[in-house]
């Protein structure tokens, strides 16, 4: 394929390059007629000669980006975003088929050509799960005599019909195991979050034994069936309910692409593991001579469970009998929501059928260098998975037009001869729909390598999901530089009176409001495994909605055929003044950490961070520990010995002056090595898989976060353990003793106390102890 002039390197003149547009356009997909203009123009070519070098003036204690920010600033070009997001949405690009592999091959090409010292591909032999073209999975009503009196589609309706090509699949639930069921009785469970369980309990609904059907949006999907199966259920059907994706419908506004909702044939799939990483090689990477489990040891799911569109789901609804549903699990179907477990029609039945197939396939991890000046074994890493259900327009191929295009940016800065002091590394990650396949792989290959060598991991799944604020999660290590790089940064629209990036952030309603950071990262993308398994400083960042005026848990055409490439260029972001915005951000950020000589990093912040844990765990788990004569006087005062050791750490950096790279380099590794003092290597006492006792998900909702992960299992655990229906609750949790769930109370908060201690010694004054 012959190549346009943005992936051409060292032509000497505009003039030849113009030239050389010219005689490409016709056959490069990614750019359109009406680019022309602007790839010369906008992208500011500047006629410079292959190799000429400007004067690098390096990052200072003032400015943390020096020569490079503001060449890197200019560099970066929205209409280049744009073109690459057209292609990369061009098709699906599921892990572990062919389409993973071309897209792999095409992005080792590309990076190849922008510049990068080395560029590798990984490959990494795993189990997928992927639906039976020739046996689709599908849902069924019959009627008393077994004739079919509904089958559910399995694929959307195409928009003006156009037809959708073989690498879109059918929808589907990946680890669903194969299995049929047929039954005359339907649970409707609201969000199937464990205390809709309780409360079907509570009405005497019992699910043992029967198929549950549940709304997606609010939990991870995985966790939705993991419920049911704690609970005993036989199958699960997951749906799309209009009151949170399309919650105009009663007000009459059309869905996509009339409006941003979903059609009412949109179908979301998606993965259903609750442990992440490939299977057949938990905790150890599938490279060759790997140990693989035995098929019935994976920790997979273990009942039928297939995905449905709202059109589809409200057939099965209307026939639901027994009680009414209570009001706040009433969705917008137009029908009435009932509890079951009996259908209101007499002799019916539903058929579950679900015929996905497990197999061993490869996916493939792109790897491309920079390599340090001065640091050349200190790794500063961007990271974005590949790999999408459908078009993926906003998820993921928005952050993978945006890393694209970083990578060309800071290429164009080494034609010109700069180079960072630490060592960049970008991932394009496999199958990280799967449950975060590649990034899991990848740790566990490199685990001994990162853990002495990784500064940070800066992630940027889905760079748009709406364009009213930035969501910026990070863990504190990363507040100080994200800060610094967002007053650098033009606002994305001028006209709404903000000027940098940094006014509009700071001045909108924000996730995190008040405070300007989220550190609730969850496990919603591929920066979670990084410092749940590793420690590192990790920073996850999307555009996304007013928080005031609606509450999305997923934008509407998540995981649908719908996510394409109009959706983001008519309602997300026509221009690409907000992907460029983001860009620069992740790129600035980056740049910050891998070129200054001490790590723009400040441990007063991971101070603040700690005591807000603690304020937090005393007034949710005070009274609860205090009644079993459990203190929490010993944390208060190592997050106190911590605040203090911080405190001067900062004043011994901001007496150091022209500090010499041995210095430089003992004060970063600090820092650096800061959060990894949270790990445990036994893991979380319920999810060993686990190790960060500071930062980490909720037990029943990955994409939600519980700070002191550990300890709130064993609290909740604990004050659950003498609730309603004691013996059922006992027999989902676990069948020790309430008093062993106080033992493990106390036996996590010692762990906290200890990882909190840890990162005190890390950052003293190494000269003594």
């Amino acid at each position: 394929m012959i190549r346009s002039l943005w992936m051409v390197r060292g032509l000497g003149a505009c003039v030849a390059s113009l030239v050389a547009l010219c005689l490409t356009l016709h056959y490069d997909l990614r750019l359109d007629p009406f680019d022309l203009a602007s790839v010369g123009a906008e992208a500011g070519e500047t006629c410079e000669k292959p190799g000429q070098e400007l004067q690098w003036e390096k990052p200072t204690k003032e400015d943390y980006f020096g020569t490079a920010g503001k060449e890197l600033i200019k560099e970066l070009k929205a209409s280049r975003i744009e073109a690459e997001l057209k292609f990369q949405a061009s098709k699906a690009n599921v892990g572990g088929t062919k389409d993973d592999h071309e897209q792999a091959e095409y992005l080792h090409d590309l990076w190849s050509q922008q510049g990068l010292d080395e560029v590798h591909m990984t490959p990494y032999e795993l189990q997928f799960s992927h639906p039976d073209p020739e046996k689709p999975n599908k849902v069924y009503l019959l009627d008393e005599n077994d004739n079919v009196k509904f089958t559910s589609t399995i694929l959307e309706e195409p928009i003006d019909s156009q037809e959708y090509d073989d690498s879109i699949p059918h929808g589907f639930l990946a680890f669903a195991p194969a299995g049929t069921i047929v039954t005359k009785e339907l649970v409707y469970a609201n969000y199937g979050q464990f205390d809709d369980f309780e409360e079907l309990l509570r009405q005497g609904i019992d699910v043992r034994g029967r198929v549950v059907i549940i709304r997606l949006a609010r939990t991870f999907r995985g966790d939705k069936v993991l419920n049911a199966e704690r609970f005993g259920a036989a199958g699960v059907i997951l749906y799309t309910d209009p009151s949170d994706y399309h919650p105009d419908t009663e007000a009459g506004i059309p869905a996509y692409p009339k409006s941003i909702w979903l059609p009412g044939t949109g179908i979301q799939r998606g993965t259903l593991l609750w442990h992440d990483g490939d299977p057949t090689t938990p905790n150890y990477p599938a490279i060759d001579g790997a140990y693989r489990v035995p098929e019935n040891r994976t920790d997979v799911p273990k009942i039928p469970a297939h995905v449905l569109s709202y059109n589809d789901a409200r057939k099965l609804l209307a026939v639901i009998g027994g009680p009414k549903a209570p009001q706040e699990w009433q969705g917008r179907l137009n029908v009435t929501y009932n509890l079951g477990p009996h259908l209101a029609r007499e002799g019916w039945s539903v058929k579950l059928e679900v015929n996905n197939k497990k197999r061993m396939a490869t996916t493939y991890n792109v790897i491309g260098l920079i390599r340090g000046s001065e640091e050349p074994d200190r790794y500063v890493i961007y990271g974005n998975h590949r790999d999408s259900w459908t078009f993926g327009s906003c998820d993921p191929s928005s952050g993978t037009a945006t890393m694209v295009e970083i990578i060309r940016g800071y290429g164009k800065l080494m034609e010109k001869g700069w180079r960072p002091r630490r060592s960049m590394v970008f991932i394009s990650l496999g199958a990280g729909e799967y449950s975060f396949f590649g990034a899991i792989e990848w740790i566990e290959e490199y685990l001994k390598v990162f853990e002495s060598r990784a500064v940070a991991f800066m992630n940027v799944d889905i760079a748009m999901m709406y364009n009213y604020n930035l969501i910026i999660s990070a863990t504190p290590l990363m507040y100080k530089i994200i800060t610094a790089a967002t007053k650098e940064i033009p606002a994305p629209d001028p006209s709404l009176g903000y000027s940098t990036l940094w006014d509009h952030y700071s001045s909108r309603v924000r996730q995190s409001s008040p405070d300007l950071y989220d550190v609730k990262l969850g496990s919603i993308s591929e920066h979670g495994p990084f410092h749940q398994r590793l420690g590192v400083p990790t920073s996850y960042m999307v555009w996304y909605i007013n928080f005031e005026d609606s509450n999305w848990s997923d934008y509407p055409l998540y995981h649908s055929t719908y996510d394409d490439f109009n959706f983001v260029k008519t309602y997300l972001d026509p221009d690409f003044s907000y992907h460029l915005a983001l860009a620069r951000l992740w790129a600035l950020t980056g740049l910050g950490l891998a070129d200054n000589p001490v790590l723009p990093m400040d441990p007063e912040d991971e101070s603040e961070v700690l005591r807000k844990i603690f304020v937090e765990l005393k007034e949710e788990y005070g009274d609860a520990l205090k009644a079993k004569d459990i203190s929490l006087a010993h944390l208060e005062k190592y997050i106190e010995k911590f605040t203090e050791a911080a405190k001067d750490f900062k004043v011994r950096l901001e007496e150091v002056e022209n500090i010499s790279p041995l210095k430089a380099r003992q004060l970063s590794d600090q820092l650096m090595q800061l959060e990894k003092c949270y790990l445990d290597d036994e893991g979380l006492p319920q999810r060993p898989h686990m190790k960060n006792l500071i930062f980490g998900t909720d037990n029943f909702n990955q994409y939600n976060n519980w700070m002191l992960p550990g300890l709130r299992d064993a609290l909740w655990s604990a004050t659950h353990c003498r609730g309603l229906q004691v013996a059922t609750m006992r027999e989902i949790l676990s069948p020790a003793s309430c008093e062993m769930y106080w033992d493990q109370v106390k036996q996590q908060l010692g762990a906290v106390i200890y990882a909190i201690h840890s990162a005190t010694l890390m950052i003293k004054d190494p000269k003594g102890f």
